[in-house]
């Protein structure tokens, strides 16, 4: 257990300006109990009634993900603070100086270098006329190049209708824009025999259980057109910032590591080719549809 006495040790190291001493140690105290199935609940517990726990929440990028505004942590205005690093307004002066340095922590830059991976992948692929379907778009960020061009050959799909309303003020009407839960939309556009080249989504798959993780990657080899790609994007169960997600956010995921995910591809009938991204928090899989 992390001890009292070390929590206000951070709090006074907070308090005297220091927070970039503070911060790695904490999140590196939390992350170590973390690995420890056996402490980490009574020590999440412990966490969360030391008044430190409050104090590291005037930070408004991890107070977003604790509150829930649109009723889950990581809602596509989190992610917006995540891409711009772009100080929330109605920060106080603590608030500001622990942001500044959160906001730099691994698993956010992750979330930046996923974002430009996926703009990467889907730039190509819109270049090449491919059908692309982007499944829990949000604000579908990595489209800002797009902005302005035609996007026939593109859906997105999303649950949370405020996301929604973002995107169609954004882009072209050419854009097909659907309102739905994912597993339900997959469903109906496996029956009616939809496809497309190109499926991506970038942290939907974090809040899947296993069940729900193969059902979605079955639906998924069922809508990928012969010859076509899906990818998806895991937080991996030992990134470093793990234990800050959980006890100061309140942002709880469902863990998979490479192997995790090449065997939820291969099960479904993908091959799949995985990797890790260069801050060590993500893990990537590209699943080619195999050729009958």
């Amino acid at each position: 257990m992390i001890a009292d006495r070390f929590y206000g040790q951070v709090e006074d190291l907070v308090h005297s300006g220091h927070e970039m001493v503070a911060l790695p140690l904490v999140a590196g105290a939390l992350y170590t109990s973390f690995r420890n199935e056996k402490v980490w609940p009574r020590q999440r517990e412990a966490f969360a009634q030391h008044p430190l726990c409050d104090l590291l929440r005037k930070d408004p990028f991890s107070a977003r993900a604790a509150l829930r505004p649109r009723g889950y942590a990581g809602d596509a205005e989190l992610l917006d603070i995540i891409y711009s690093k772009k100080l929330p307004e109605g920060a106080c002066d603590i608030g500001r100086s622990l942001f500044n340095v959160t906001i730099e922590f691994q698993a956010p830059e992750a979330v930046r270098q996923r974002r430009d991976y996926a703009e990467q992948e889907l730039l190509r692929a819109h270049a090449a006329g491919k059908r692309i379907l982007a499944l829990a778009c949000g604000h579908f960020r990595e489209a800002g190049p797009l902005i302005g061009e035609d996007m026939s050959n593109v859906t997105v799909v999303d649950q949370d209708p405020l996301s929604l309303e973002l995107v169609r003020a954004n882009h072209d009407p050419s854009l097909t824009i659907i309102e739905a839960n994912v597993i339900r939309f997959l469903r109906d556009a496996a029956s009616r025999g939809d496809h497309w080249d190109y499926v991506y989504t970038l942290g939907l798959t974090d809040y899947f259980d296993t069940r729900a993780m193969d059902l979605f990657h079955q639906l998924l080899a069922r809508v990928v057109q012969q010859d076509g790609s899906a990818l998806v994007a895991n937080f991996v169960p030992d990134h470093l910032g793990i234990g800050w997600m959980e006890a100061v956010m309140d942002w709880q995921l469902i863990y998979r590591d490479e192997a995790d995910l090449a065997a939820h591809a291969e099960r479904a009938g993908f091959i799949p080719h995985t990797w890790m991204d260069p801050t060590g928090s993500i893990a990537f899989c590209e699943m080619l549809k195999r050729s009958v």
